[in-house]
This record gives structure tokens, sequence and C-alpha cells, in this order.
């Protein structure tokens, strides 16, 4: 007799092969040991006809999982009453044709093998075959009875089958989508997935970009103080008699009047406004050209410039009278410093290092000016003076600006603001011409001026960087073009974005009539921050990282049915993909690789190569077995030169008979380049069965060569 080891419910039992047995056939103590009894349908109470008789059956188990040499293998079992069966399990023919087992008689006679099995404990050697396009046969047929309700063998052993993608079922539509055997469901399905993860795509992206702004008070012990800038409102504050005793002597005595047209003439061709020339008809324009020219003599334009402004224009002590920072008294020219603004003239800046160190009152800053001349304008006096909020760079703009009217008194208040816009911000620059609160107006306004006539003015020549190189421009084409240069600003308008990181001094002005004013001073100011703290407004993302992993999660959870061990069964998939690919490319150039449970022995190194040649004898001995399994279907003893002849056993001194002879010849002729009793080859030829499976999904091989079916082999 025949025994094998098999395993149900992770219960060792012992099963005898009978090749006469129509059926499987399993006691119910056994069942009971292997606590399946409750899976028993007993609407299978059929009766049983054998060698001691007929028997009823209890019922049947419909596809319990049989594990064989670490294989599972869904089947079908009939329940027998403890006194009809006194074996554990009779493995009848229906399972031996369903998955295609080979009883191997060659070269060992019956008692030697009988003697083998019984002393070994896995006497049985399974034997994996590559790619035979068989189908498995339902492992039983139930015609009388309505089995809808029950899987089909097939059909199970198909969808197990599905465990080579690692990442399947973590995708919900994916599954369907694999699952599906109609190219219109997978059409359907592969748009829904396309769809909805666009859509969470969609939905993760506006999110990701939805932001908020935080508003913060920070308290400071001080505060850097507002760039003040204060101008003369006329360009003509001048030290006038050694500016017309030069002009004494290079045109003569001339009259005052038209010194003084000269000298408009000049202040206008350095691109100041104010001077009014715009009175003067274009003869007379061209009669102070000359004379300009004439006293201009070899000097350049910025050296008549320098001349006017720089050496002989109003200084500190000119503009201020006296500085207070709270009761302490300041030298004005100290904390002020000279600088020009665009059409304005030449303006003093308090310095950048300027701080308030207490609060209001206490540390305010109060400034007192003096009388402003200027003879070329009114009567001789300037009624205002003109005022900017200004920050740190050098460039000063036509506006905003405050005029200051004279014997007022003026209390500035400062509110000071921080923003801290995102880096992609469109309605915001990073760039260095944007950065300042004027430089970006200064910067169009010079740059149209040096698209139009190829030149600067003066007072920027040497100020700003991107203007070295460009010469001044020649006091003709200032003048005959000034009204056009002058009104570019108000006429067209520069789209200047704000800088996206930005100090903000806020300014509120009270003024009232001083009555009663210091003879000795004209303009007066008094201003400082209320409180020594300023107002942070950042822009920030509404996802933090946290939030962003709980989005993209719920998202995906949500429209696609993703998640990390998703990601990770990917690529898993994906390494094992790339692991074959590169391996077979080794198998037909170089080298055959080792690796895993795939074709490594247990003797042999894992890093052991073979040579080109010995991989490619081993790959025919492989195709050579594989020709030979497809001559051979083993269904029962059943082959394709004449499908209706079948060999059955009824009994185990058949292997003497003529009907042994004959499968033995077959067997000769079929293996003869694999002897099956070397053991060492036969395991170096084969792929190893260690390392069994308790999951369904056992029932598939994993080799190389994607194996569909595995079959087995039991020596008698």
């Amino acid at each position: 007799m025949i025994f094998i080891k098999v395993a149900l419910n992770n219960i060792l039992i012992r099963a005898m092969v009978d090749t006469g047995a129509q059926v499987s056939l399993i006691s119910k103590k056994v069942a009971e040991n292997c606590e399946i009894e409750d899976e028993i349908d007993t609407r299978f109470k059929v009766t049983t006809a054998g060698i001691g008789g007929n028997s009823e059956a209890i019922g049947k188990l419909l596809n319990v999982d049989l594990v064989i040499e670490g294989t599972a293998m869904p089947v079908v079992l009939t329940v027998m009453p403890n006194d009809s069966l006194e074996l554990d399990m009779i493995m009848g023919i229906d399972i031996l044709k369903c998955y295609q087992g080979i009883i191997d008689l060659q070269k060992l006679d019956k008692a030697q093998q009988t003697e083998r099995i019984e002393k070994e404990e896995f006497p049985n050697k399974i034997l994996y075959r590559t790619k035979v396009p068989e189908v498995l046969i339902n492992p039983i047929s139930l015609d009388s009875i309505d089995t809808s309700h029950y899987e089909s063998a097939d059909k199970v052993a198909r969808y197990k089958c599905n465990c080579r993608y690692l990442w399947l079922r973590e995708l919900h539509g994916v599954t369907a989508f694999m699952m599906s055997n109609s190219l219109k469901h997978k059409i359907f399905w592969a748009f829904v997935i396309i769809a909805w993860a666009s859509y969470s795509i969609y939905n993760t992206q506006n999110i990701i970009l939805q932001t908020t702004t935080l508003i913060t008070i920070l308290p400071v012990k001080k505060l850097k103080f507002p760039t003040l800038v204060f101008c003369p409102r006329n360009p003509d504050f001048l030290h006038y008699y050694e500016i017309l005793e030069d002009m004494y002597s290079k045109l003569g005595y001339m009259e005052n009047s038209t010194n003084f047209d000269i000298l408009r003439y000049a202040i206008t061709s350095f691109g100041f406004d104010g001077a009014h020339i715009e009175r003067f008809n274009s003869s007379y324009l061209k009669e102070l050209e000359q004379f300009y020219d004439r006293w201009k003599g070899n000097r350049s334009q910025y050296e008549m410039f320098e001349f006017v402004y720089e050496k002989h224009g109003y200084n500190c002590s000119d503009l201020f009278q006296t500085c207070y920072g709270g009761s302490v008294l300041y030298n004005c020219c100290d904390i002020f410093e000279p600088t020009y603004a665009m059409l304005r003239g030449k303006c003093y800046r308090l310095i950048d290092s300027y701080y308030q160190n207490d609060t209001d009152e206490v540390s305010k800053v109060s400034i007192f000016f003096k009388n402003i001349i200027t003879p070329l304008m009114g009567d001789g006096k300037t009624p205002q003076l003109v005022l900017y909020n200004s920050d740190s760079n050098y460039e000063i703009g036509v506006y905003p600006r405050l005029f200051i009217n004279a014997h007022d008194w003026n209390r500035l208040r400062f509110t000071q603001k921080s923003l801290v816009l995102l880096p992609h911000n469109d309605r915001c620059s990073h760039d260095d011409i944007y950065q300042g609160k004027f430089t970006c107006f200064v910067y169009k306004w010079l740059i149209q001026l040096i698209n139009q006539y190829n030149c600067t003015v003066p007072y920027y020549r040497y100020k700003l960087h991107y203007l070295y190189g460009i010469p001044v421009c020649n006091n003709s084409v200032i003048v005959n073009n000034f009204q056009n240069i002058s009104l570019t600003p108000t006429l067209q308008g520069y789209k200047c974005s704000p800088a996206c990181s930005r100090i903000e001094n806020s300014m509120q002005v009270m003024s009232s009539i001083d009555y009663d004013p210091d003879p000795t001073y004209m303009f007066r100011i008094e201003a400082s921050f209320t409180y020594l703290e300023y107002e942070q407004y950042k822009e920030v993302q509404k996802t933090s990282t946290p939030g962003f992993i709980s989005e993209l999660g719920g998202q995906t959870g949500l429209f696609v049915g993703c998640s990390v061990m998703t990601i990770v069964q990917f690529f898993n998939s994906l390494c094992v993909f790339l692991y074959k690919k590169i391996r077979d490319v080794l198998y037909r150039q170089y080298y055959m690789v080792k690796f895993g449970l795939y074709t490594t022995h247990p003797s042999e190194p894992v890093d052991k190569f073979y040579s080109k040649s010995s991989s490619l004898e081993r790959q025919e001995i492989q195709k050579a077995k594989a020709s030979r399994q497809r001559q051979m279907q083993l269904d029962g003893m059943l082959f394709d030169e004449d499908p209706g002849e079948t060999i059955e056993f009824e009994d185990v001194a058949v292997s003497t008979s003529s009907v042994g002879s004959e499968i033995e010849r077959i067997y000769e002729d079929e293996f003869e380049e694999i002897p099956l009793s070397n053991s060492e080859e036969l395991e170096e030829i084969l792929p190893s069965t260690e390392g069994s499976s308790e999951q369904h999904s056992a029932c598939v091989a994993e080799s190389p060569e994607e194996i569909k079916i595995a079959k087995f082999v039991w020596n008698r």
C-alpha cells in the first residue's frame, strides 16, 4: 500500500493512495480531530460501494485545503462513519485527476518503496512543472443538487493566483480592474480609477495652496524710526551769491532777471521740477541755452550739477534749527544726511540707525526748521515743506508725500507693520527693484528715460548701481523734453508689485495753528511711536506637515483606496518584476543567477555563479522536461495519442502485470534524460519545496517560470 502524510487544518494525518477509489474519503474521527466537523455538508448523504459492502456517508467537506509537502489544494472529501472507515483518509482518483498526480514506479519495486515510505516522514517529492496549458477539473460533479451558492474549485484556484500581484487588494479599483474578464469592464474600471485619482490630486492641490494670515502683536525694547525725508517745496534753495559770481566771471554783467532765468534753465536741465520754464517761449529758451553753454564752458553737465548743488546748495544748518529726542537735545546734522528726491531736488533724511527706545512723549522726535529762502519763486520764502515717509533705500519717489504748512504744529504718530508673504504669492515680488517703497517707481522712470534718450539725470548717476556706464543727459535733451519727462509717471503709470517681505510705517497726522510761534523757526514737527510694538502679518499655509499627511491619506483613501501599505506593496512588486527581467537577461547572455527559493539548493552557496555554457545546458534540460510534459496528460494516465485508453489500478499487485510493464516503458521513454533515482540531481534541477505556507496563495509556486499548476509525484 502507498501511504503519504498530509495536513488538514494544520493537523498531520496519514492518507492511503487508492487509484481504484473514485472519490476521496475521510473518517468522522479525523474531521473532529482536525476541527472541521462543522463544515460537513450533510445534504450529501450518498451511499458508497466498496470491497466491504455499501455504506452511507455522513456528508461532504467542500473545498477544504489539503496540504501536501507545503502545497495547499482545495479538494472535496466524503466523510464516512468511524465504523465504516478504519483509515484516516483514502486519497482517490478524483484528486489525482484534478491535480494531475503521477505515481512513479520507475526503478523501484513494491517492497523497497513501501518500506521507505513507512520509515521516512515525507517520502514523496513534488515536482514543479512550468507553464502547462491545462485547466483544473472540478473535483466532483453535483448535477442533481443546486450548488450555485458554492464557488467552483477552478474559480477558487484562479482567484488565489492573484497573490502574484502583491498590491492588488490594496487599491479597490485595481482589484476590480485585474479581476475583470471583459475588455469593457477593464475600460470602465480604468476610467473610474483615473478620474477619481485625478480628482483626488486636484482636491489635494487646492488644499495645499490655501493660505491664511497670522496677525501677531510683538512688543520690543526699541523700534527703528521711519526714514523721514524733508525737502523744500521748490528746488531753488541755493547759495546765490557764489553762483552768480561764477556766472558773472563767464558771462559778464547782465540783469539779475536774466541771471535768474539762466539759473532756472540750469535747475531744469538737472532734472528738477518747479523752475517754471514752461512760461518761456522757444526762442527765449534757445537764447538761455546759449548763455548756459557759455557759462558751463569746458565743464560737463555732471560737473555743473556738482557746482550748483553739492558746493553751493543749502546745507544741514540752513534747514534745521533745533532737534530733540524726548528731552535730549541733538545736533540735527548728526541725525540727518543729504539725499535727492525724484524731480524734487536736494533733501535731508533721517539716518537709518535712529531708534525710539521709549514710549510716545518720553522719546518723541521734535524738529524745528528755519525760514527757507527761495528768491526765484514767489515772494522769496517757501510757504511749505515736503515730508516723505520713506525707508532705508536711496530712491525717493514723487508720492506719497505730506505738505507741512508754515507756522503749524504737526503731530505725527506711527504704527509699524511687518509683512511676510509666501514666496509663490503672485501679488508680491522678491526682485531687488521691488524691495523698497519707491525703488520700483524710480527704477521704471529712469529705465524709460534711458530707453527714450539713452541718458540719465545727474543726481542718480553715481548713486544707483544699475546706472553705472549710463551717460548724463545733455542740458538741451532734458529742457526740450521736460514736460514729457516730468509727466511720464502721471500719464503712463507704473505697475509695481510690493515686496513679499517688507516693513511698513503708517503715519497719522494731526495739525493745528501754532498760536504762539517762535519767530526764529518756520516749521515744527513732533513724531513718535505710541507704543514700542509692531504688528506682524505672516502668510502661512493652512496645511501643516501632519495636516498634509492626513489630508493626503484622506483624499487617496476616499477616492482611490490607497495607503502606505499600498505603496510598499507596489514597490515590492516592482522590485520583483525588475529582478525577473534582469535575471532572464543574465540567463540568455551571461550567468544563471541563484536567488531565494527559485533554483538554489541548500547545499550550494547563494553567491555561486555558473558559466554561460552551463547555464545554457541547464536551460536545455528544463526545456526538454517541459516539452515531455506537454506530451503527457496525467489525467488518470490518459495520453494524447489514445485519449480513450485508460489504465486503472485496482490492486497493488498490478505492478507486476503487463499494465505495469507498459507504464514502466512509458516512463523510461519519456524521462530517460532525467534519472529520478539520483536525489541530488533531482534537487538541483527542480525547485526546492521547503517553506510551506498556510495561506490559500500556497497553491501557486511563485518560481521564475511563473508556474501555473503544481504537479505531484508519489514514488511507489
